[in-house]
């Protein structure tokens, strides 16, 4: 046995190395994590503005709530869970909060000349202020609750544009008008005087008023809706302006036109169908209007299976002892099912009436049973049930078979199968 101890002097040193390197990359990682910091928080509320400019200007088509009249309904009213980071110092909704750059929010002096509602400002730390222009229809007023109502906050004569300032936050707004001057109001109030140009009167120009009729139909391609646009003024009255060229464009399915021109009553129309589900938006405009839409879901094609038949017995007593149908579906959906029929009882002494008991399966899983308990037709649901697209089979049946002289025959009949 031997001992070399030439390395022992070595060690201390070698882990001072390591020590020094693991410093070195933890610095790094840390000093990466910092710098990544800034690019995520600017891309955060970059979506989030273009999302919030979207969300803006549909709105303006909507309903807006009279100031005037304290038992108006609500306005077109839409709610924004903002997601803030730590780094952003102020967003502000209608105006430069901080117009002369010196980093105060509070010491704007009244006669100096600020935005008129149509812009979103905000700030990150370390960075300069971004504007998000509006469209023009666009009129941001910061609301207070008074009286049981929303209405713009005034300060000193001067209406107020809403500041946030830390930490994320969930925010209202409504459209409303008072004597044609239409706002897109929060119903929210800052600690912050963020006035808006004075004189501003936030009133629409003429617009167009998109109305869709239905306003749900089934996605098979067939089914229209139709899609009707009216030109109309600030307080959305009809206006007469014939020859007027309207455009039109949807978020999906196909219309029938994407041009119309306007009658003598400042109208016109076109269909829309869609083989796809899901909501759609169109959009209507014209140069010199303020641009309309209007909303119209595509839903699924009901699949209904005429039987008017009975059911005599329980499955294997017999060749009626069942109905079934093969079908193909053409969505991947959640449906519904429901049956229509009727039933009859059977008594046996000492024990409660009993009707008959219906059960659906489709590709031989079992979608439910349910009495049918009417000697009339009824609409019973079976509940909801996740098919894909393609061929599937369907089959109905009756659990509890009875037939006993005097006491009673129990029997069901199935008008249809409602697939929905």
């Amino acid at each position: 046995m031997w001992d070399n101890e030439q390395g022992i002097d070595t060690v201390p040193l070698k882990l001072v190395v390591y020590l020094i390197l693991v410093g070195v990359i933890i610095a790094m990682a840390a000093i990466g994590l910092k710098n990544a910091g800034p690019p995520m928080d600017e891309a955060l509320m970059q979506r989030q503005m273009g999302e919030l400019k979207s969300s803006f200007q549909q709105m303006q088509s909507g309903y807006a709530r009279d100031l005037v009249d304290p038992y108006a309904p609500t306005g077109n009213i839409r709610n924004f869970d903002l997601v803030l980071p730590d780094s952003l110092e102020y967003i502000c909704f209608g105006v430069d909060p901080d117009p002369d750059n010196n980093g105060i929010l509070t010491d704007t002096p009244p006669g100096l000349e600020t935005d008129d509602g149509n812009v979103i400002y905000y700030k990150l730390t370390g960075g300069s202020k971004t504007l998000v222009k509006l469209d023009s229809s666009v009129h941001l007023r910061e609301g207070v609750f008074s009286g049981g109502l929303w209405a713009p906050n005034v300060v000193d004569g001067l209406q107020q544009a809403l500041v946030i300032r830390g930490g994320s936050q969930s925010v209202t707004f409504e459209l409303v008008y008072n004597r044609g001057d239409v706002y897109t109001l929060s119903h929210l109030t800052d600690d912050v005087d963020a006035y808006i140009k004075p004189d501003n009167s936030g009133g629409l120009q003429n617009g167009l008023l998109v109305s869709v009729q239905p306003d749900s139909v089934p996605a098979d391609g067939v089914m229209a809706a139709r899609v009707s646009v009216q030109v109309i003024d600030s307080m959305g009255i009809n206006i007469q302006a014939e020859g007027r060229v309207i455009n039109l464009s949807s978020s999906c399915g196909n219309l029938s036109a994407d041009q119309i021109i306007t009658n003598s009553h400042g109208s016109g129309s076109t269909t829309i169908t869609s083989r796809e589900l899901g909501l759609c938006m169109i959009t209507a405009l014209s140069p010199g209007l303020h641009n309309g839409s209007g909303e119209v879901a595509f839903t699924l094609t009901p699949v209904v299976f005429e039987f008017n038949n009975w059911i005599m017995s329980s499955p294997g007593g017999g060749p009626a002892d069942e109905l079934s149908a093969d079908f193909e579906l053409k969505h991947d959906a959640v449906y519904s099912v429901t049956l229509t029929g009727r039933g009859t009882e059977a008594h046996w002494p000492l024990m409660p009436d009993e009707w008959a008991i219906c059960r659906i399966e489709i590709d031989s899983m079992i979608v439910g049973d349910k009495e049918i308990a009417s000697a009339s037709k009824i609409d019973v649901p079976f509940g909801n049930v996740l098919l894909g697209a393609g061929n599937h089979s369907l089959r109905v049946t009756m659990t509890n078979d009875f037939n006993v002289p005097l006491l009673g025959d129990r029997n069901l009949y199935v008008a249809t199968v409602m697939l929905s």
